[in-house]
């Protein structure tokens, strides 16, 4: 057990004094120590107060030193061999040479004087002191550790042409495989990625992660460790092992710092192997709430006064990726009460909330959407909400619900608002019954804002809190349209989306574009941003 020295006391004051903790939070702290004997970064961050990169920023603060918040890849570490791997991993110290020879000590928790002092009179040398992130520590070390040599089990996988079920089976519960799982899952969730690549090529297996809608290299591991993770990974989503010719799909729950997280496997064959996507379904970390996605008060009024009726349809269009599901879900939010009853219809099922009964769709026995929605309506709903209109078939049943005194919130892929009557239309909905049934429409993409720590400052490559980049989560881009009676007379009469979206920016539609630019004149975002996802092109 790792006892803190007295700094830790005053380390946690300090926090309080700056309000990045709450006396109850430092009160947690203590406790937590106390009974696990963990480090400080690594209480903080699981109790989720602070990420794991700010931590490293308040330590390195409160010591006097720089942060590192990433540790350039070595091809040797003749002072890390001396000293070990195994204490460097446990200690999460790496004791190294810098450029100019002076002699560096890497550590994630500067209270363990214990450590820093066995690894100064094991040298005898005056290490300067670095302050890192225990991830960073943590990939430089084994990365070290891999290149010096490989587990016999992975490099049998690697030779291997045709691998025998049974010793995938063994290799996938290989120690270093499912550590390398467990720690890409958990890294995954603590620096809020959406995604998880897992790329092989001709050499190696590359990870990178969707962040704020963007992909960003995350490591490069052996090849060798591919065949295991790829078996881990199916094993713990039920699918076929053996199977490496045809795609396969499939679901993972696994617990992430004492919480369920949910993840959809895709995995597909390509010329150096099986390529892994993982989406990860951590709901439990987002608000539902319109006014927490970027929607300002009168907007959500006005999404209020459309879906506050019994019946109809309202739709959300973006492309995937825009955060559909999760405004819909607001809405839901907003909706549901004891006295109505509330069905969704979904696939994946990616919000779990109380009081509403969801399904969730598998093809693979018949149970598609337009079939799931049919035993629905019998079921006496008063709300159905559609994961997506993807077909015809469902686009019929959707609005025969919706003119039989139902509720219907569904999603579609369009470019923009107006774009959804075209849409409906193609999927041979007649135009009397959209002018019948939706009642309203939004048109949404997200955008990155802009890095509250660092956007004042000059030098953002430092920044704990987005890693340098600027950005630090994203919010709502959108456009409400609300089918007036205007806009219903000039779509029977067979008027152009040009025309139609002009009378809905007369009638008081804010195109998206127009508040995109907004965002950018507010200091929400940057024009390139704006640009990247909104369409700007006309717009002075």
């Amino acid at each position: 057990m790792i006892r803190p020295s007295p700094g830790y006391s005053e380390f946690l004051d300090r926090l309080e004094q700056q309000k990045r903790i709450t006396p109850d939070d430092a009160s947690r702290i203590r406790t937590a120590e106390r009974h696990s004997g963990q480090p400080v970064d690594i209480v903080i961050r699981e109790l989720g107060l602070l990420a794991e990169g700010a931590v490293a920023q308040e330590l390195a603060d409160f010591v006097g030193v720089e942060p590192v918040l990433r540790l350039s890849p070595a091809d040797g570490n003749e002072l890390l061999e001396r000293l070990g791997f195994e204490f460097a991993l446990g200690r999460a110290i790496v004791p190294r040479w810098n450029e100019e020879r002076v002699p560096i000590l890497t550590v994630a928790n500067p209270f363990d004087t214990e450590a820093i002092e066995a690894v100064r009179y094991f040298f005898e040398l005056p290490f300067m002191l670095e302050i890192a992130p225990r991830s960073a520590i943590d990939d430089y070390i084994r990365n070290l550790q891999e290149a010096n040599g490989r587990s016999d089990a992975l490099v049998a996988v690697e030779m291997a042409a045709d691998v025998d079920l049974e010793r995938l089976k063994d290799i996938a519960r290989d120690a270093p495989v499912v550590k390398f799982v467990s720690r890409l899952i958990q890294r995954a969730v603590d620096e809020n990625a959406t995604d998880i690549h897992l790329e092989p090529d001709v050499a190696s297996m590359h990870v990178r992660f969707r962040r704020d809608g963007m992909l960003c290299a995350v490591e490069s591991a052996s090849l060798s460790l591919h065949a295991g993770v790829i078996s881990r990974l199916k094993i713990l989503a039920r699918l076929n092992i053996a199977e490496r010719r045809l795609p396969q799909d499939g679901r993972i729950r696994v617990a992430v710092r004492g919480q369920e997280v949910d993840f959809r496997l895709s995995v597909v064959p390509s010329i150096h192997g099986e390529t892994v996507v993982l989406r990860v379904l951590n709901r439990e970390t987002v608000a539902l709430k319109l006014g927490s996605l970027g929607y300002d008060a009168i907007s959500v009024h006005k999404i209020l006064e459309i879906i506050n009726r019994p019946t109809g349809m309202f739709l959300v269009t973006g492309p995937t990726g825009s955060g559909k599901t999760t405004t819909l879900y607001s809405i839901l939010a907003e909706l549901n009460h004891p006295h109505v009853k509330i069905f969704t219809v979904e696939d994946p099922v990616e919000y779990r909330m109380a009081g509403v009964t969801q399904l969730q769709i598998d093809p693979t026995i018949g149970l598609t959407f337009a079939a799931a929605l049919r035993s629905v309506l019998r079921q006496d709903p008063d709300i159905i909400l559609v994961g997506e209109i993807r077909d015809r078939e469902t686009a019929e049943i959707a609005t025969q619900a919706a003119l039989t005194g139902h509720l219907v919130l569904s999603t579609l892929h369009t470019n923009s608002a107006i774009s959804s009557i075209s849409r409906l239309r193609d999927m041979g909905i007649e135009p009397f019954l959209i002018d019948a049934t939706v009642r309203g429409v939004i048109g949404q993409r997200l955008v990155r804002r802009l890095c509250d720590e660092c956007v004042k400052e000059v030098n953002q490559t430092n920044c704990a809190f987005c890693s340098g980049n600027g950005f630090k989560g994203r919010q709502a881009v959108f456009e409400i349209l609300h089918m007036s009676d205007s806009i219903r007379r000039a779509m029977m009469e067979g008027a152009s989306l040009n025309t139609l979206e002009a009378i809905a920016v007369r009638e008081g539609m804010r195109p998206m574009r127009d508040h995109a630019l907004k965002l950018v004149k507010d200091g929400v975002t940057t024009m390139s941003e704006a640009l990247r996802v909104a369409e700007l092109e006309g717009s002075e």
